[in-house]
């Protein structure tokens, strides 16, 4: 029979492809969630929406009383900033159970600070109330730094590459110590091969998901070329577009689009190397669909002409993007009956993903927020009927 558990998160796994997760509340109820394997609980968190929840929240710090700056702080604003701030933790507990857990955890701390008499202890009261709240979205935005650190880039790496990048950045990152016990075998026997963590909070909860993730070989994570959301791919094959969507379209569909036209946009030879195809493309078509002497009138390029000039283009274009070969001599390859009025072509160059600015403040701060430090960053939604 299992003992009783304490109030807390208690992962379950038998170091197969999936984890079990209990949540004890702190009336002493229990909630079982079947889990996905380590990776995929990592990934459903760092691509969950708290949008709308953290919108709650921080309304709360940008308008309450509690937190206008004053050389006294009357009781009663705490207690008025309870009332409207503990119900909003409420959003969670259907979507999120597991962040919802978490906060309780740190609202329960909170609630119970004791009276320092200081004129502004209300305020700071309500901070750590406020910062309990905040607690999924603050580690998520933590995950997702680890994530920029030592997942983005290595699609094609191995479970080492990940781990030493992490391990070079923040040592003793993932060498974290958790209760541990081994659950007894239905049969009866006492010490089974199911292993049960006791974790205090989520972010607890992460650390031990990244540690049972390096156990394992098979799985790995990548991040989507076109949403930047993070996904668990399902073959060995090199996956650049996740299973999702964006703006309503496959991502495994525009994901090619979008890369294309942003090349073309940034390299004057790939620009020019579109316009060609689609010349020569609908110049095949042309004498294609041409009706009877129609062909006359037309360039005689056709069908398999065109197919025969892609299959030698696109090998150039390999050539040109792995830096084989340079710009110049990439136009020469594809403009085989000399369209093009000059093979000059100039390319935008970007900084390395490893040497941006970007990296660098989170590898200084792995609680770095980007829309703190990027502040001139604006969105335009060109979905909308009237922009702005």
């Amino acid at each position: 029979m299992d003992r009783k558990r304490k109030p807390g998160i208690y992962l379950l796994t038998d170091a197969g492809d999936a984890v079990e997760l209990i949540l004890v509340w702190l009336d002493g109820r229990e909630t079982r969630l079947r889990g996905q394997s380590p990776a995929e609980e990592l990934v459903s968190f760092v691509n969950f929406d708290f949008s709308a929840y953290r919108a709650s929240v921080e309304r709360l710090w940008e308008e309450h009383d509690v937190f206008e700056e004053r050389v006294e702080v009357p009781y009663e604003d705490y207690v008025g900033f309870v009332r409207q701030a503990l119900p909003l933790a409420e959003q969670l507990a259907e979507t999120a159970p597991v962040a919802y857990r978490g906060v309780l955890h740190h609202l329960d701390s909170a609630t119970k600070m004791l009276y320092n008499s200081k004129p502004i202890f209300p305020s700071r009261k309500a901070l750590a109330v406020l910062n309990a709240l905040r607690h999924p979205y603050f580690i998520q935005n933590r995950l997702r730094n680890l994530f920029e650190i030592g997942f983005a880039d290595f699609e094609r790496g191995t479970q080492q590459d990940r781990f030493r990048m992490l391990e070079d950045t923040w040592p003793g990152l993932i060498d974290q110590a958790f209760p541990i016990r081994f659950l007894p075998e239905p049969s009866g026997t006492p010490v089974g091969t199911v292993r049960e963590y006791a974790l205090d909070d989520l972010y607890e909860l992460c650390l031990a998901e990244l540690s049972l993730y390096f156990q394992q070989d098979r799985r790995r994570i990548a991040r989507c070329k076109n949403c930047w959301r993070y996904f668990v791919p399902k073959t060995e094959a090199e996956s650049r577009y996740c299973y999702g969507e964006m703006d309503g379209k496959p991502c495994k569909q525009e994901g090619a689009k979008r890369m294309r036209r942003f090349r073309a946009e940034t390299d004057e030879a790939l620009a020019a190397y579109e316009r060609l195809r689609r010349r020569l493309e609908e110049r095949a078509n042309r004498l294609e669909l041409a009706g009877p002497g129609g062909e006359n009138h037309l360039i005689p390029f056709g069908r398999t002409q065109y197919e025969a000039w892609l299959d030698g283009a696109r090998e150039a274009k390999k050539a040109y993007q792995a830096g084989g070969i340079s710009a110049e001599e990439f136009l020469r390859r594809i403009d085989v009956d000399g369209e093009l009025d000059d093979y000059k072509a100039a390319r935008d160059t970007f900084p390395a993903p490893g040497q941006t600015p970007w990296r660098d403040y989170i590898k200084r701060d792995m609680d770095f927020v980007p829309g703190k430090r990027f502040t001139d960053m604006l969105y335009l939604d060109l979905s909308a009927d009237d922009p702005a």
